[in-house]
């Protein structure tokens, strides 16, 4: 949908539910509407009260605040009315301003694509907004609001300018083909490049970290059948998720929650026990169990008495190794501790912890915890280890992380056209045969924050997901 941005929109920039409620008019017309209304001149950032009455009626007491252009959120005039949260008050105050010629209802993120069109922002911070207001913890809120200050535009706005000068250097080169000059250095280009490169590889590998800060990071909770696995996901949640019986192989399907720990949101993977068995169910909830270990960052093993011996003891790890990536954590948790004596709790932590020095740190280990999840013995050390296992995913400050899927797939294509450029450069192409992939580099890169974007088709697209008042 095409939009004209010479129509004053307005909206309901608060959610329904509070004691209070903002509603948002952005356009030419915002302040003669909003006086109208109110009866009052208003003045540029100051706040003034009034009675808003309707064909007589006094509706509220609102405050209305003037933000004049480009000194506002959308770059555009815009008031905003502070009134109580009544539907019927918005409802009225809505109907109203809709009805004034020449503005309309906002559509969904209408008012934070005004901003985009504004210069107020670029297209990845203008998709940070939406990812504050979904955020539930402070890391996914830490990752939107780097992302809407502009960390990773500037980054990419930087190598892209880079970019840019190479590739207008190139340019100038085949305009002057017959005279055989080189505008370009080639070993400063191929140094650059590499930079360049190194830079966009950071990204796209921080994309799959950053997609679990997001979305959870993957905790999978194996074992053999009935050491209590589904209880210990229940004692994380506190509330029974999974069925607990004293049945072999009850859970027979992985069993999801999510919990979040010191701002930190972990997504719980309750699995079938690890066992031979000749049911089918069994051994395709088995499949799954090893498919989530495979993907885990976070592996919690569980063993219980009665104990297996050193030997299957052994050779659940050598299965755990052959299935986990180097770079997840496994914690080995001795579970249903309150049925052992100190002495055997003492003995078994010792050589679990002597097996464990085996993965020579491939994946990562912590030391052995012994826990009684039905008793919630362990459980806020269990937390504790769990948060410190997974602080070096977002432990550094200086990185950016991307968890756009749209910007990494940009990113992507971009270091796959530099890919090309270098080796074109390698094997001494021609500028003509480089700058294509040089400007397919530009391209994507710009799609990210919006530098490439001319289809209002896609920018619709983006801005659908966001809700009303933004």
């Amino acid at each position: 949908m095409i939009h004209d941005l010479s129509e004053t929109i307005c909206a309901p920039a608060t959610a329904l539910g509070g004691g209070l409620a903002v509603i948002r008019i952005s356009g030419s017309l915002a302040p003669q509407i909003a006086e109208r209304l109110l009866g009052k001149r208003l003045t540029p950032r100051e706040a003034t009260t009034a009675g808003l009455r309707i064909d007589g009626q006094l509706i509220d007491l609102v405050v209305a605040t003037y933000f004049a252009a480009p000194h506002s959120y959308t770059g555009e005039e815009v008031v905003e009315l502070s009134c109580h949260a009544s539907p019927y008050i918005v409802r009225s105050i809505l109907e109203w301003i809709a009805q004034q010629e020449g503005c309309r209802m906002a559509d969904p993120g209408e008012f934070t694509r005004r901003a985009l069109a504004h210069g107020k922002l670029d297209l990845a911070e203008a998709e940070a907004v939406a990812d504050l207001i979904a955020a539930t913890t402070a890391t996914q809120h830490k990752m939107a609001m780097e992302q809407h200050t502009g960390r990773l535009s500037h980054l990419l706005n930087e190598l892209r300018a880079t970019l840019l000068r190479f590739a207008g250097l190139l340019e100038l080169e085949l305009d002057f083909s017959e005279e055989d000059v080189a505008f370009a250095d080639r070993s400063t280009l191929v140094e650059t490049l590499a930079t360049i490169q190194h830079q966009l590889r950071l990204l796209t590998q921080s994309f799959s970290t950053g997609q679990e800060l997001q979305q959870g990071i993957p905790t999978a909770i194996i074992g053999a059948p009935n050491v209590g696995k589904s209880s210990l996901l229940n004692a994380l949640l506190q509330h029974e998720r999974a069925i607990v019986s004293d049945i072999p192989g009850t859970t027979r399907d992985t069993v999801e929650g999510r919990l979040t720990i010191r701002g930190t949101l972990f997504r719980l993977i309750d699995t079938a026990g690890l066992r031979q068995t000749t049911d089918l169910v069994e051994q395709l909830g088995i499949e799954r169990s090893y498919q989530q270990i495979s993907s885990a960052r976070l592996i919690l093993w569980v063993i219980a008495p009665p104990l297996p011996t050193w030997d299957e003891l052994e050779a659940q790890l050598s299965e755990i190794l052959r299935l986990t990536s180097p770079e997840s954590t496994l914690m080995l948790l001795l579970n249903k501790r309150d049925l052992l004596t100190e002495r055997e709790v003492t003995d078994w932590l010792s050589n679990c912890s002597s097996l464990l020095q085996r993965t020579n740190g491939k994946p990562h280990t912590t030391s052995p915890l012994a826990i009684s999840a039905r008793a919630a013995q362990g459980i806020e050390t269990l937390e504790e280890l769990m948060v410190t296992s997974t602080q070096t995913l977002h432990s550094d400050e200086e990185t950016v992380m991307l968890y756009n899927l749209r910007h990494y797939e940009a990113l992507t294509k971009a270091s796959r056209a530099l890919e090309l450029v270098s080796e074109g450069l390698h094997n001494g192409l021609t500028s003509d045969l480089i700058t294509p992939y040089l400007r397919e580099a530009i391209e994507e890169i710009g799609l990210v924050t919006g530098a490439s974007i001319t289809s209002d088709e896609v920018l619709g697209f983006i801005f659908s997901h966001f809700c009303i008042g933004k």
